[in-house]
């Protein structure tokens, strides 16, 4: 009897876990220390995302979107050929696919080198809790669905491209390129949910590794400088 009403308390306890993160992730990482539960934050990250992709797909104007993809292409053989197989179906699969496997997929290798850093600085953490650290990093990317929920309602023509469903996007506060652009990518991909989650990294990996915060900030910039640096680098060779 004891343990039913203990779901409740368990519930609030998770819920109230994904919304401190996002206002006091010192004290919530302290909190996770013992049983970190990565898992929890990689399904609800997967879930609104699908939710949110299969939104999108059910209202935008299809014609518009596949125009505006092929104007992207620099010749009229990869424009013949990409709209071919760019199917609405395709486009919905392909994009549901990334999801599911991106979110594991990075969350491993940011899990495997924060566990390596960890084990050169310090103690050391364990995969396990590398890979919770990453995970629950990620929580704000959460916020994109209702900011992109209120993109698509804004939205009355279904005009709106997949960069439009991150209005806090680099590109869409600062840089507006069109979807051709050869920088345009990486400006999607720099947003103030990312640069949130870049924070949370370093709090999570200060307080579990027990480092101090200078050498968290560089741990977790490291590989955040050699990506997106080595993004900026090929998008500028394309573009001259």
């Amino acid at each position: 009897m004891e343990a039913i009403k203990d779901i409740p308390t368990a519930r609030a306890s998770t819920m109230s876990t994904f919304t401190t993160m996002l206002y006091e992730p010192a004290a919530t990482f302290r909190g996770l220390q013992e049983k970190p539960q990565g898992w929890l934050p990689m399904l609800a990250l997967m879930a609104t995302t699908t939710v949110l992709m299969l939104w999108y797909f059910s209202v935008v104007d299809f014609t518009w979107l596949l125009d505006q993809m092929l104007a992207s292409m620099k010749t009229a053989a990869e424009r013949e050929q990409a709209a071919k197989v760019m199917s609405k179906n395709f486009l919905q699969i392909s994009s549901l696919v990334s999801t599911l496997v991106f979110y594991p997929l990075f969350f491993v290798i940011m899990g495997t080198y924060l566990m390596i850093a960890s084990k050169t600085l310090s103690h050391g953490l364990s995969f396990g809790k590398s890979f919770s650290l990453a995970a629950w990093a990620g929580i704000p990317a959460i916020l994109l669905l209702p900011l992109g929920a209120l993109q698509i309602l804004l939205s009355s023509s279904g005009q709106l491209g997949f960069s439009d469903l991150n209005p806090v996007s680099l590109n869409q506060l600062v840089f507006h390129y069109e979807m051709a652009n050869r920088f345009a990518s990486l400006a999607d991909a720099l947003s103030l949910t990312s640069i949130w989650s870049i924070v949370l990294l370093v709090i999570g990996f200060e307080t579990w590794a027990q480092v101090k915060r200078s050498t968290a900030i560089l741990v977790v910039l490291i590989p955040h400088v050699l990506v997106y640096g080595a993004w900026f680098a090929y998008a500028a060779s394309k573009a001259a």
